[in-house]
């Protein structure tokens, strides 16, 4: 950096800041031994598809990657137990207990029937999200959600095509169920967090 007018050393840029420890999009999240951890506080419904998600998911990285996940429910994931993990969150703030450990903090929150992200909100069952954000006191691991505002949201996310090698999902995507039918026109919202991890208008695109 240039300091009156000379080059100088830059400090180094705290851990808790994007960088090449940790510097996000969705499939960051998917490093450090990472861990599945499906919801259990939901319905009969909404909790058979978390877990079933979670088999999915850790069946498909078996076949593609010829590697084995830990799988465990809400109510055994603690983050001294899996300290530095990575973890991967299937289900909402209301039928994951895990999600106010990892992300009371999180500008984005999923709950039945809604959506928030930062000031915008979006209404209904029928709305998923996949999104990254850092896990607290870790200096490099993440969490990747894997979410709906309710059983068509959730089914909406059911897809795994992040674990083909070359797609690209950025920090966060909000998407509705028509997506699936209207490809692009169904993405809500998408794009990337700043350096600190705040959004950014600069960095997402907002679909109406």
């Amino acid at each position: 950096m240039k300091d009156a007018g000379k080059w100088v050393i830059a400090p180094k840029p705290p851990l808790n800041q994007k960088g090449p420890h940790r510097y996000g999009t969705f499939k960051d999240a998917f490093n450090y031994r990472m861990i599945f951890v499906y919801g259990t506080s939901g319905s009969k419904e909404e909790n058979e598809w978390s877990f079933n998600k979670a088999k999915y998911d850790a069946e498909t990285w078996y076949y593609r990657g010829n590697g084995a996940i830990d799988i465990i429910s809400d109510k055994e994931f603690s983050l001294a137990k899996y300290k530095d993990r990575g973890v991967i969150l299937f289900g909402n703030r209301n039928t994951n207990s895990a999600w106010k450990t990892l992300l009371s903090d999180c500008p984005i929150q999923v709950e039945r029937n809604k959506i928030t992200a930062g000031n915008k909100q979006w209404t209904g069952d029928d709305l998923a999200a996949y999104f990254v954000w850092p896990i607290q006191n870790s200096p490099m691991a993440s969490v990747g959600v894997i979410s709906g505002s309710g059983i068509k949201g959730m089914k909406a996310a059911s897809a795994n095509q992040y674990f083909a090698g070359a797609s690209g999902f950025p920090d966060f995507m909000i998407f509705h169920l028509d997506m699936l039918q209207t490809g692009v026109p169904g993405v809500k919202f998408a794009g990337f967090f700043d350096n600190d991890w705040k959004l950014d208008s600069v960095n997402l695109v907002e679909n109406n």
